[in-house]
């Protein structure tokens, strides 16, 4: 998986090539979206990544919020990486809420002001998708609305996405956020297509909760679980568990999970990832 010798490109690439291979992600960018986002790209060259396009859906927070939130981020990594185009999904019907009180005023931790310097092109998903590469892998952030329309172009060689929830306790209406705000879309994509989940009962493992350490270090990821620490806090969360970038981790690092065949309350059959890696995640948090 991982290809050390292609260089690294700035940012602002606009189209892809027949044959590149492409990460895809779905993210309704909240301060776990970020974080996996970051951790995504800034090792995207190395995993053999020619290009990746931000999906800026809704869930966390409404499409044009997300879209925002993914501008800003982009405008301020501080690392050269692959080409990004980030997916305008506005004109989309899709489910949302605005989870302040969990990810902050602008739903993304209220980490960066403006996206001043951001220069990577914006396409409309409907566009978007009639560009999509033969060749793909697919990170699923956030609820799963638009994911059947993405997977219907075929081309996907990897899907993970972050949802769904076995024994752990729910977190939003009897299932897991991502899941409660599109079952039939969660359904569709979990019954028909070859995936691996980072469900709730992934995520909530005692090795990858954050809450009570200390984080240290000023570069941008450790600055993104800071905040997501802050806001538990605030929340009145129990533990800190950075979701999305487990799901990122599932990805990237397969060798650290294993799987197993589990059924949710829906009848979902759910390939879901358990962590049998012995690093806390502040260990792995760059890796």
């Amino acid at each position: 998986m991982k290809n050390s010798s292609r260089p690294l490109a700035s940012g602002g690439g606009t189209c892809y090539n027949e044959g590149m291979k492409t990460l895809v992600m779905c993210c309704d960018y909240g301060v776990d979206d970020a974080a996996a986002t970051v951790d995504m790209l800034m090792h995207a060259a190395a995993d053999a990544y020619d290009g990746a396009a931000l999906v800026a859906i809704a869930g966390n927070v409404p499409a044009a919020v997300s879209l925002a939130n993914a501008k800003k981020l982009v405008a301020h990594l501080p690392f050269r990486t692959v080409p990004v185009t980030v997916v305008d999904t506005t004109r989309e019907v899709q489910p949302a809420e605005f989870l302040k009180h969990i990810h902050g005023n602008d739903g993304m931790g209220d980490l960066f002001a403006d996206d001043r310097g951001f220069c990577a092109p914006v396409v409309p998903f409907s566009a978007w998708l009639e560009t999509l590469p033969a060749a793909y892998d697919l990170l699923s952030l956030g609820p799963a609305t638009l994911v059947p329309r993405i997977l219907a172009r075929g081309g996907v060689e990897r899907l993970v996405l972050m949802g769904g929830n076995i024994a752990e306790t729910p977190n939003y209406h009897g299932y897991e956020f991502n899941h409660a705000l599109d079952r039939a879309a969660f359904s569709a994509v979990t019954q028909n297509f070859l995936h691996v989940a980072a469900t709730m009962d992934t995520c909530r493992h005692p090795r990858l909760n954050v809450q009570p350490l200390a984080v240290e270090g000023e570069g941008l990821m450790a600055r993104i679980v800071r905040r997501a620490q802050a806001m538990t806090h605030v929340s009145g969360e129990k533990g800190c568990y950075l979701w999305d970038d487990i799901a990122a981790k599932v990805l990237r690092h397969p060798e650290w999970f294993a799987l197993r065949e589990r059924t949710d309350r829906d009848g979902n059959v759910l390939t879901v990832a358990e962590y049998t890696h012995t690093e806390p995640y502040l260990k792995i948090m760059e890796q």
